[in-house]
């Protein structure tokens, strides 16, 4: 297992996990090539390869005072393999070697993703809201 900064040459991939993610909503970006290019050349885009493939994906945002999980999902044949909580332990150092104590994280509802927040011990956040019709909850840990 590998994690490393995404290139341009993982867009595809990308893609097709993201894919897993898509919710009915007008203008979805997060599967927008566009928009993923630039948040790799951001250097926002991370991805974790297994045997030289590109399984799961990861994005962070640096915000004022903490860092936010944009992105995380796993291709649906390595779910629950630990690869979503190798992430997850990703983002935190990553979070620390940035000067932040805060891991922040957003999650439609639909993805059902509650408990498996809680039981990397993120607390839900008061400050759920809507986006595009869609409930989404917030999430966050300190590191």
């Amino acid at each position: 297992m590998n994690i490393r900064q995404a290139e341009e040459k993982d867009v595809k991939s990308i893609i097709e996990i993201i894919s897993l993610l898509k919710l009915d909503i007008p203008g979805f970006v997060w599967d927008d090539e566009k928009f993923i290019l630039d948040q790799i050349k951001k250097g926002e885009y991370f991805v974790l390869e297994e045997s030289g493939q590109v399984v799961a994906i990861i994005s962070l945002r640096k915000r004022k005072n903490k860092v936010s999980i944009e992105t995380l999902a796993v291709r649906k044949d390595f779910q629950h393999k630990g690869m979503g909580s190798e992430l997850i332990e990703f983002a935190k150092k990553f979070t620390k070697e940035n000067g932040f104590d805060t891991l922040h994280a957003y999650s439609f509802t639909e993805y059902d993703a509650v408990q498996f927040y809680l039981n990397r011990n993120f607390k839900m956040m008061d400050n759920s809201g809507y986006y595009k019709g869609h409930k989404y909850d917030c999430f966050e840990i300190k590191v």
